[in-house]
């Protein structure tokens, strides 16, 4: 029954096409007759699609221009010399505008999306020992379409200069045109819900592992893959579908198979472009990344070129991808006209990427992901990271045998650039968004390899406490940013298991720094994921770790502290001034000004009045963080200055590698990042020997541990703070008090 092609309606606006069709014929047959070979394989095209009947004469005169919906299509050949089979394809132009400014694709109605996404496609191929692929022969072209709309499918041509131009009207869907690919996809799917109780192995088939007109499918039982194979040539044959093109990694899949309607080579995951990316070897059942040949790539847009034809839908070679697009995002950047070469140092850096990819050696890439023999246990291990470059996540496939071996490939990723504009993320923000990004990507991994896999685990790490730290928090406490994305990240994997994992062991910082073309190959980090989780007794364990104590983009924040306490008065540097020389006690000092910041929260309109007789652990150290903050920024000045414009500090704290953190408090850098130790004790507050405040802790800290030993008290306060020459500083403290 033929098809109706969901349309607009005209009502005669569709305006005049033929003179337009009819210039870019001439122009066309001028390119052929100039090429004997290439007209040769333009009228055999045109001549087969006249005798499979998916086009026949017309007469222009019987079409009434004024009252009939009318459109010609100019066309043009696309050469392909990579492809072994149809070297020459015709395409025609349905974008062309009519007298009107409108087009046939114009008044062409989409359709909904009815097929799989290519992503999910080959993630299912990657999946299980036997394999068949095959292709669907002129999927478009064996759909009729209604006789009343094929006016709207016309076309020009003779086989001589010296005749006269005839007028071809197009039978089939026809390539080119807006929703070819939905009806044509429609009509697979159709099939597959009409006669699913017939054919029930080969419904799946078309409608999970179909893309467009490609067929991959696996199985780990021979004899299910064998007869799927024969289902799904038989359910095809009922729309007058014929499958050729057919390749296995097993001989006797192919047994009943004509020689003649078999490949065996290459298949580009990519239609009809050609690539510098994914192809997958049919005989040695791996994907395969080749180095891009030698040509001249020097300017903007000759680089911009160049990566823009890299095609990686799975993420395989992410690394490399990632100085790609930095590469990209800086060259943006420097504002270089289109055919100006970039400026040096990063004309430098492009060079040095550019040899790294030539000269780089293929990489072949297991197309299965799961151990050879029969397994009892399927996980999914994620991981994310993000830099001051880039962030990204990785996903692996671990299974383990009934023997106890085990297999850990990497799957898939993404990775995205920093953004620059409108301001740069803190590095605790990009950390989120790499989780963010895992948990999306986990979630579609998931819900897509479980329609063919039982997945027994899904375990996801960061390397960020911080990260973590948000996930365990309510969303009501956190600011807008985080709160927003921790809550989604939560909804994605509300059955997953989160934990943390050290920066040298976490496959995903290759993501977020890059890696060299050349090294890639042999990076068993990235391919194969941690070494200890190879092991068959690994044990993976709850997010068992200690957090830590100061969670950075808190609603309660000593930001919101500040605004109160300078509220008080119009100098607010010269309140606090006054108030710390007030007491002698830091424990009254806390608690009589955390009284204040709370009488300030509370006198504003609409905020959550706090009723409680006591102030919380939160609110005192709220109010003692604001104390430190002020002598910091009495003590500290030039420094903090010279850290907020990317200067370097005095001599006196050079080597503390300070850093400012997220409440503004300046707080000890260094190498301890990353360890696993608690927030407070990997940066510790940096306190201003001159400070009362400071004095007032250490003499805390004396009374609490009953009068103890100097090394014992800079013990306990190195736990949260560093005081420079801090045991003369607690010898004088110590002496004070034993004299009063």
């Amino acid at each position: 029954m033929p098809l109706k092609i969901p349309i607009y309606d005209v009502n005669n606006t569709l305006g005049n096409s033929l003179v337009l069709a009819m210039r870019r014929f001439l122009n066309l047959e001028k390119r052929l007759h100039k090429d004997e070979a290439l007209f040769k394989e333009y009228q055999s095209f045109i001549h087969e699609y006249i005798d499979l009947g998916h086009a026949s004469y017309v007469d222009i005169s019987s079409y009434d221009f004024n009252k009939d919906a009318v459109y010609f299509m100019p066309h043009h050949p696309v050469i392909r010399e990579n492809v072994v089979s149809t070297r020459l394809r015709t395409v025609f132009d349905g974008s062309m505008k009519t007298t009107n400014k409108i087009s046939l694709n114009d008044i062409m109605l989409n359709g909904p999306v009815v097929q799989n996404e290519l992503f999910d496609t080959l993630l299912l191929f990657r999946l299980n020992k036997y394999f068949f692929a095959c292709d669907i022969r002129r999927m478009f072209r064996n759909v009729l379409i209604e006789k009343s709309q094929r006016s709207l499918q016309n076309i020009l041509w003779r086989d001589d200069p010296h005749e006269s131009i005839k007028c071809l009207q197009l039978n089939t869907i026809t390539y080119g045109l807006k929703n070819s690919s939905f009806l044509a996809t429609r009509c697979l799917n159709e099939l597959a819900y009409r006669f699913k109780n017939e054919y029930p192995l080969a419904v799946p088939v078309i409608l999970n592992a179909t893309y467009v007109d490609d067929i991959l499918y696996t199985h780990n039982d021979l004899n299910v893959i064998i007869e799927t194979k024969g289902q799904l040539s038989q359910l095809l044959s009922k729309g007058s579908f014929f499958l050729h093109k057919w390749s296995a990694n097993d001989s006797s899949i192919l047994q009943d198979i004509p020689k003649e309607q078999r490949y065996s080579g290459e298949i580009n995951m990519q239609k009809d472009v050609k690539t510098l990316g994914l192809n997958f070897d049919v005989n040695s059942d791996t994907f395969k990344f080749s180095p891009p040949p030698k040509q001249s790539v020097k300017t903007k847009r000759e680089i911009l070129s160049f990566i823009s034809k890299f095609y990686d839908p799975l993420g395989l070679i992410g690394p490399i991808f990632v100085q790609a697009k930095h590469i990209m995002q800086k060259l943006w950047l420097s504002k270089t006209d289109w055919d100006s070469i970039p400026p040096p140092e990063l004309n430098n850096k492009w060079q040095s990427l550019y040899n790294d990819l030539t000269n780089m050696s293929s990489i072949h890439i297991e197309r299965n992901t799961m151990c050879k023999s029969e397994h009892q246990t399927f996980q999914l291990i994620g991981f994310s990271d993000a830099s001051n470059v880039a962030y990204g996540c990785a996903i692996y496939v671990r299974t383990i045998d009934m023997q106890g071996k085990v297999q850990m490939s990497l799957l898939c990723s993404k990775s995205r650039i920093n953004p620059i504009a409108p301001k740069q993320l803190t590095i605790p923000r990009l950390e989120l968004n790499a989780a963010l990004l895992l948990a999306k990507l986990a979630s579609k991994v998931y819900n897509t390899i479980s329609q063919k896999q039982i997945v027994n685990e899904v375990h996801l790490y960061t390397d960020s406490q911080v990260v973590l730290a948000w996930l365990k928090t309510d969303p009501i406490k956190l600011k807008s940013y985080i709160a927003n994305r921790t809550k989604l990240i939560t909804e994605c994997t509300n059955n997953f298991n989160w934990s943390y994992i050290q920066t040298d062991k976490n496959p995903a910082d290759c993501l977020s720094r890059g890696t060299s073309p050349c090294d890639l190959p042999n990076h068993h980090l990235w391919w194969s994921g941690p070494k200890e989780m190879s092991d068959c007794n690994y044990k993976f364990k709850n997010c068992t770790y200690q957090l830590p104590e100061d969670i950075p983009e808190i609603k309660c924040s000593q930001n919101e502290a500040v605004c109160a306490a300078v509220s008080l008065s119009s100098n607010g540097s010269s309140f606090l001034d006054n108030f710390i020389h007030k007491y002698s006690d830091i424990n009254r000092m806390k608690r009589v000004l955390a009284y204040v910041i709370r009488f300030c929260n509370n006198s504003k309109p609409n905020s959550a009045k706090i009723k409680e007789n006591f102030v919380s652990f939160a609110e005192t150290n709220n109010a003692l963080s604001l104390l430190i903050k002020h002598e910091q920024l009495k003590y500290f000045s030039k420094d903090l200055n010279a850290l907020q414009n990317g200067m370097q500090v005095q001599a006196s704290l050079r080597g503390l590698n300070p850093f400012i953190d997220a409440h503004g408090l300046l707080r000890v850098g260094g190498r301890l990042q990353h360890s696993g130790l608690p927030y407070n004790q990997m940066h510790q507050i940096i306190l201003p020997r001159q400070s009362l405040i400071t004095c007032m802790i250490i003499e805390n800290e004396h009374n609490k541990l009953l009068h103890a030993s100097q090394k014992l008290i800079l013990s306990s306060l190195n736990q949260r703070y560093w005081i420079v020459n801090a045991l003369r500083l607690i010898k004088s403290v110590i002496f004070k008090c034993i004299t009063e």
